[in-house]
């Protein structure tokens, strides 16, 4: 009996394919739902922090309207906060928002007697990274606004605690994020390339479990057992050899038309089932090993000839 089995180096290949394309398909997913959209706010507070730093240094320099262009660059950070989101992150923060009103409320009102820049929220579980990060964020925008009210009224002065907090908590905002370059508008598109690798690791993972469940034979009666079922050598009619050669692929044909497809390139040892029914159906066309009887006569007689060209005898 002649038996296939699944190809190592295919299913090494198909193994391979398989786990990179989810790995590429998880890290491209990953990057453009999660570490772009934190890069994009890391670089809005770097932004807003530095405003709001020069706003101050500019205001005890004496320059005027220091303090508003600042709180120009506020508004503008929340402006970007929400123009990053789609509608329904939109939403969903607002939603939070709502939620968690009380707890904003008793966050602001501290930001105004202590001058605190950074937050910390009790989340509800379900909320995501970004989600969280942009909620803290939308309050620290609000903070800083207040802050930036603060010193503008006199409320705050040089020597207070709550105005030295808020400009440590400034500082401290600028250095956590300088290290954020400006977003490339090309990042999330790149990312694209990853994602759709991912559908890819399904199919890839698909063919190799089909692959090695399939098993082809023929047995000492030239009965062929396939997945579909067995196929007596009688009722085999005739066996499609037109992609052998190029592709290493060929069709069994049964008398009711229906085909099965055997694959050298995917099942060691296809190559002598399909030769010994092509050889028994095709005897002037196939050698029992799947050869074209041309091809094996054209080296039988290039054999030959070297045979008998050898070197002459003194």
């Amino acid at each position: 009996m002649i038996q296939t089995r699944p190809r190592t180096r295919w299913v090494i290949q198909m193994s391979l394919m398989t786990v990179m394309c989810a790995v590429f398909g998880v890290w491209g997913w990953y990057d453009y739902s999660v570490k772009i959209p934190m890069d994009e706010l890391g670089y809005q507070k770097q932004v807003a922090f530095t405003d709001v730093k020069i706003g101050l240094e500019g205001h005890a320099n004496g320059e005027a309207g220091a303090l508003q262009k600042a709180a120009s660059a506020v508004q503008a950070a929340a402006k970007r906060l929400t123009d990053a989101m789609t509608d329904s992150e939109v939403e969903e923060l607002r939603t939070v928002r709502e939620e968690m009103q009380s707890q904003f409320n008793e966050e602001l009102q501290r930001a105004k007697d202590e001058g605190l820049v950074s937050v910390e929220f009790n989340f509800t579980p379900e909320l995501g990274k970004v989600a969280r990060a942009r909620l803290r964020w939308s309050l620290q925008i609000e903070r800083l606004a207040a802050g930036l009210q603060q010193v503008s009224t006199g409320k705050w002065a040089r020597g207070s605690v709550s105005f030295a907090n808020f400009v440590e908590g400034v500082s401290a905002g600028i250095t956590a994020y300088q290290s954020f370059p400006v977003p490339n508008k090309w990042n999330r598109m790149v990312q694209w390339l990853f994602i759709l690798c991912g559908p890819y690791a399904l199919v890839a993972g698909l063919q190799l479990a089909t692959g090695l469940r399939k098993n082809y034979s023929v047995d000492d009666e030239g009965a062929f057992h396939h997945p579909k079922g067995t196929w007596a050598a009688a009722e085999i009619t005739d066996i499609d050899m037109s992609r052998w050669m190029s592709k290493s692929v060929a069709r069994i044909i049964h008398a009711d038309g229906h085909s099965v497809k055997v694959d050298d390139y995917v099942h060691q040892d296809a190559d002598q089932i399909i030769g010994a029914i092509a050889h028994r159906l095709r005897p002037e066309e196939w050698t029992d090993h799947a050869k074209a009887v041309e091809e094996k006569q054209a080296t039988e007689s290039e054999e030959a000839d070297s045979t008998n060209s050898g070197p002459e005898q003194d």
